[in-house]
């Protein structure tokens, strides 16, 4: 009986690990509510933050920066949206900057 069981439990076990991808696709996202202060969001919560009209488009709002956009993040800063922005500046600057990702202004600027 074993014997009969084996092929059986292996064709079952390679399913599952074939389907775990797409299954965890398919799980629940945190929201922008589960996440911490201070905590950039996943793509789950980024995607219902720009659908429900919390945050503009980093396209939208880009054109505020002088320079091409090396890393960007959407972040909950002090309870506000926000976008962590790293720029590479036309001279050749590396600067960081916060945007409130609502208005697109700016919060910080280090350079």
């Amino acid at each position: 009986m074993v014997r009969k069981l084996a092929p059986l439990c292996l064709a079952f076990a390679t399913t599952v690990a074939a389907l775990a991808p797409a299954l965890a696709a398919l799980a629940p996202q945190p929201s922008i509510a589960q996440s911490a202060a201070g905590e950039c969001l996943t793509f789950g919560a980024m995607q219902e933050a720009l659908l429900d009209g919390r945050a503009r488009r980093l396209a939208e709002i880009r054109r505020m920066l002088e320079g091409d956009i090396v890393k960007a993040d959407l972040c909950l800063d002090e309870g506000k949206l926000s976008y962590r922005v790293t720029v590479l500046t036309r001279d050749g600057q590396v600067k960081k900057v916060v945007l409130d990702a609502s208005s697109g202004q700016f919060m910080y600027d280090k350079r």
